[in-house]
């Protein structure tokens, strides 16, 4: 019956419809001969094995058959303009044609027209064919889908490298990593041979063009002898509407046939899927899926895998019980009423079966049983799938323990419960026992309490010779009811009982016994009944004996009080190394430092003024001196001294302040000492005056006036200096930023008095050894003449500015050069903080301790720490936490108080509170930002100072170096000229100070009418 396209073409139209009628009838007639009537294959037009097509161009394919027919092309998911219809024919033959619109490179393959009866799952497509090239000088390969380069070979079997060309002509090379590969090559097919395992390359050149396609794997499947197959069930417990599934693994080999055999698998219910995974062996895994399971997929699953080329079987099942909807079982292990004794540990046990998994929980006297309770614990176990065992714990039972328990069970479909009552078994207690007299009538009732599960028995007992009731053969039981004397027993609940024996009238003292008993325990207490007479006496002396009591206690909290009550103590300590590495020191008692009498100022030369400054343990009051100083015979001066009520330790401690600060010497940014008052009354210590009040007060000032000058932050370098860098050179600098507002006294009518000024720096070893301070001996006198002329004009005044950045800047240079000069005196300051720099005339900062004037118990910037007060928050570390104070923390405190300069006087740590949080926060790295002022270089030298590590902070030394590089050169200048000026005379005067009233080396300053403040000794 096979026949070329056009020959069958004609010959069914002149059959007609007819003629197709018969051959089907015929067939149906013929039975098991059918073979002898099977439908011919279908035709093509054009009746050709294969077909070239001009690119873009268009073309048709026209297919005939006895029966229904369809086409198979290449990439028919892919949007690649064909178009399929059907031609009514009157032959009574089936007409599929299929065009192609605009060919490209892509429609190169293979066309199939085949009977759609034919087409199966498991056999290959039977049908007529044509091959269509589509050749594209810019396309040498047909494009394929990704999976197609993945080529799979078993056993070494022969493989194709699908790498097929749109022209027939075009040659090809496979190549792989070693090189050129010789296999046969099919224009349809590719490659054809047995290839080893990797990536092949398919290479091609069209009109002097070469093209590759992407790498080719070749990939060999593992098969082995042996089949290690595992089962495993997620779960073996459903309900209806619940998708089962059930897993089967097959390790180190791929080639395997899987079957499952199930309840459902008659009526076709289940989806299986395949996962591979090779990492870090071969690993086959399918899973049966039943989805809308019911009661009838209950049963066994059963999973069966052969090796297909060794004929190796192995199977595994599982047992899948589907319920209608969701269950709850509970058995508890004990009975509906449980008893345990008083302090015994017990644990109740209910094993639980249920599905969905169960929320369990337990509850008291239909309370929820709170879970953090350390003596009465809960807890749930899973036992197996469905199966839990949950324990009510009782640590420790105690009688409140008594009560009803329950344990609810619940999930999405069933809610169930267990209720058992708990008695806690109490031995007999008793809780009171009082007795209330009558009055007059002398009549008296004792009534005992006493509690226990079971209910205690009441029993009375009576002695009536005082001396002997140690010896129990004095005690007699009471009967019931005898005459004079009635006893009672009422029960308030379940567990509590009072009993009452009344005596009518008590003549003598007596002593009563309450015996309770149950089967657990007894207890029993006594009292004593004294009679009315004696009464009144025993009062009287109770009443005594409490007075004397309440005395000696209130004399106790006086005593405690006073010894908690904090000690003034200076804050400057000097230390001493006492290893290598300077690590280890200790305090220098001050009391062993030298003090020279020639200090000694005489109490008449000074009239004290008013108070500039009191705090809880002294005071520091203005006073006027006469004939301290000879180029200045009146001089204002601050003088510290103790209260009328200090104690001894407390003067120790001022006379301790008094030997430090001789020992310490002059400089100019510490508040120096002028001369002291030791002998025949109070202790005064005369120091300088400084004018302008401490460092925060006048950031206060003058904050208002700063802001105005700087409205915004500076955006460039000499910004912060006020000028710009092409008039530096024209600008006149002083040492100091000086202004003449009203504010400032004129430094230029000192020019007759000397002082000294910070020497030339050196870099020291962490502690040096202590020395003897020329400060502190007696010294030869040299006329002050010989220094008029070296100190002239040392410092110009400039008032027309007010406060600005280079003022803030001046500060913290200042301080960093006192605090250089104590480091290299070995001293440390312990309380380095913006309230303790005071200003001078022609803002000249000073370093001083004024605790002494400070009231520390109400100041909220100490903190309170046994029986002192500290400044927590400018504290290092090392000393909150290990009470290490050194030069190093003092450089901590020194980043703090470059805070407070720009932030113009503001709080360190603005909103924190000293507790817990904030140590935990210093602990953990906290620091805080950048001031709303401060450049970053600034900033930067903060973090340095709050370095965790003490010896990664730079010294005083290297912080001085650090900010004399941050201010203008022509200040730097004036500032060196002017302290060589002030050198060059010690140096004549070869290391040998003057007496100590004779102080050139002071900065002596008259003050304006009127104009004396007391800020600067105000807190």
């Amino acid at each position: 019956m096979t026949r070329n396209g056009e020959t069958w073409f004609q010959f069914s139209r002149a059959m007609g419809t007819s003629r197709l009628a018969l051959l089907v009838l015929g067939c149906l007639l013929a039975g098991p001969s059918l073979i002898l009537c099977q439908l011919s294959l279908p035709s093509i037009l054009p009746n050709e094995n294969e077909k070239v097509v001009q690119l873009n161009s268009s073309f048709s394919l026209r297919c005939f058959g006895e029966s229904e027919v369809s086409w198979q092309y290449p990439m028919p998911d892919e949007n690649l303009n064909v178009e399929i219809r059907n031609e009514e024919n009157n032959s009574g033959f089936f007409v599929t044609v299929l065009e192609v619109v605009n060919a490209s490179a892509a429609h190169t393959g293979l066309y199939t027209c085949y009977y759609n009866h034919t087409q199966t799952e498991e056999n290959e497509i039977e049908g007529r064919r044509i091959y269509i090239y589509v050749p594209d000088p810019d396309v040498a390969f047909v494009p394929l889908g990704m999976t197609d380069y993945l080529v799979i070979v078993e056993d070494d079997d022969s493989a194709i490298i699908p790498c097929r060309t749109t022209d027939p002509d075009t040659p090809v090379t496979l190549l792989s990593s070693d090189g050129v590969v010789f296999a046969s090559y099919d224009s349809r097919q590719g490659f054809n041979g047995t290839f080893t395992v990797g990536p092949y390359i398919c290479e091609a050149t069209v009109r002097g063009k070469k093209f590759q396609t992407i790498p080719f794997n070749v990939y060999a499947l593992k098969a082995t002898s042996e089949l290690d197959l595992e089962m495993e069930a997620p779960q073996t417990v459903y309900k209806s509407g619940e998708t089962i599934a059930v897993t089967c693994a097959v390790f180190n080999n791929e080639v395997v046939d899987l079957q499952w055999t199930y309840p459902g698998e008659v009526k076709g219910k289940g989806i299986t899927m395949l996962e591979e995974i090779k990492v870090p062996s071969i690993k086959l895994v399918y899973t049966l899926m039943v989805p809308e399971a019911t009661v009838k997929d209950s049963g066994d699953y059963e999973c069966a895998a052969r090796q297909a080329t060794k004929e190796v079987k192995e199977m595994k099942k599982v047992t899948i019980s589907v319920h209608e909807k969701g269950f709850i079982e509970i058995k508890p292990n004990f009975n509906q009423l449980e008893a345990v004794n008083l302090h015994e540990v017990k644990h109740f046990v209910v094993d639980v079966q249920a599905y969905p998994p169960p929320r369990i929980s337990w509850l008291k006297d239909n309370l929820t049983l709170i879970e953090n309770l350390t003596e009465i614990t809960t807890d749930i176990e899973k036992i197996q799938e469905i199966r839990y065992r949950s324990k009510l714990k009782l640590i420790r039972a105690k009688e409140e323990d008594s009560g009803h328990y329950t344990i609810v069970v619940q999930n999405e479909d069933d809610v169930k419960s267990y209720t058992f009552e708990l008695l806690t078994q109490v031995p007999s207690s008793i809780l009171d026992l009082v007795d209330d007299h009558h009055g007059s009538t002398g009549g008296q009732t004792v009534r005992c309490t006493a509690e226990g599960t079971p209910l205690p028995d009441i029993e009375w007992m009576i002695c009536k010779d005082i001396k002997k009731c140690n010896n129990e053969t004095s005690w007699t039981v009471l009967a019931n009811n005898i005459s004079n004397i009635i006893t009672e027993v009422h029960p308030r609940d379940r567990s509590t009982v009072e009993g009452r024996v009344t005596f009518a009238k008590v003549e003598e003292t007596i002593a009563v016994r309450c015996l309770a008993k149950n089967l657990l325990g007894a207890e029993n207490r006594e009292l004593k009944l004294v009679a009315p007479t004696l009464r009144s006496e025993l009062t009287v002396a109770a009443a005594v004996l409490v007075l004397l009591v309440i005395v000696i206690i209130s004399l106790i909290v006086l005593v405690v009080i006073w010894k908690q009550k904090p000690r003034y103590e200076i804050r400057w300590r000097v230390i001493e190394s006492i290893s290598p590495d300077g690590h280890e020191y200790i305090y220098v008692d001050p009391m062993q430092l030298p003090y020279d009498s020639r200090w000694e100022f005489p109490r008449d030369g000074l009239v004290l003024g008013r108070i500039l400054g009191s705090g809880a343990f002294g005071k520091v009051v203005e006073g006027t001196a006469y004939g301290l100083s000879r180029s200045q015979p009146v001089m204002k001066v601050a003088v510290k001294m103790l209260k009328p009520t200090a104690r001894s330790s407390e003067k120790q401690a001022l006379m301790s302040e008094l030997k430090i600060m001789t020992h310490l010497g002059p400089h100019l940014n510490i508040v120096n000492l002028l001369g002291a008052c030791t002998k025949s009354g109070p202790i005064y210590i005369i120091t300088e005056y400084c004018f302008y009040g401490d460092l925060v007060n006048y950031l206060h000032k003058n904050r208002d006036s700063f802001l105005s000058r700087h409205p915004e932050k500076p955006k460039k370098e000499l910004d912060i200096f006020g000028l710009n860098p092409t008039d530096e050179s024209t600008r006149s600098y002083v040492i100091l930023s000086f202004e003449n507002n009203g504010d400032y006294m004129d430094m230029k009518q000192a020019d007759t008095t000397q002082y000294v000024p910070m020497l030339e720096r050196k870099e020291v070893s962490k502690y040096s050894d202590i020395q003897r301070s020329l400060y502190d001996r007696p010294a030869s006198y040299k006329k002050k003449s010989m220094l008029d002329s070296e100190v002239k004009n040392l410092l110009s005044d400039d008032n027309s500015e007010g406060l600005t950045l280079l003022d803030l800047l001046s500060f913290t240079y200042q301080v960093a050069r006192g605090m250089e000069f104590l480091a290299s005196k070995n001293c440390v300051h312990r309380d380095l903080a913006a309230r303790n720099v005071l200003l001078a005339q022609g803002k000249i900062v000073k370093i001083c301790d004024f605790g002494l004037a400070r009231d520390i118990m109400h100041d909220s910037n100490y903190v309170s720490k046994g029986s002192t007060f500290l400044p927590v928050k400018w504290m290092a570390p090392e000393s909150i936490f290990d009470n290490l104070y050194t030069t190093l923390s003092d450089v901590w405190s020194y980043g703090i108080l470059l805070w407070e300069i720009f932030s113009l006087g503001g709080t360190p740590y603005p909103g924190m509170m000293v507790d817990s949080t904030f140590y935990n926060k210093i602990k953990s790295g906290y620091r805080m930002a950048k001031p709303d002022h401060a450049t970053s270089e600034v900033y930067e030298i903060m973090v340095k100072c709050w370095n965790s590590e003490p010896e990664k902070r730079p010294s005083f030394y290297h912080l001085s170096e650090i900010v004399e590089n941050l201010l203008p050169g022509q200040y730097k200048k004036e500032h060196f000229k002017g302290g060589k000026r002030l050198c060059d005379p010690v140096a004549r005067l070869h290391g040998v100070l003057p007496r100590p009233w004779e102080q050139w080396w002071m900065i002596t300053l008259p003050f304006p009418e009127g104009s004396l403040s007391s800020s600067a000794y105000d807190t």
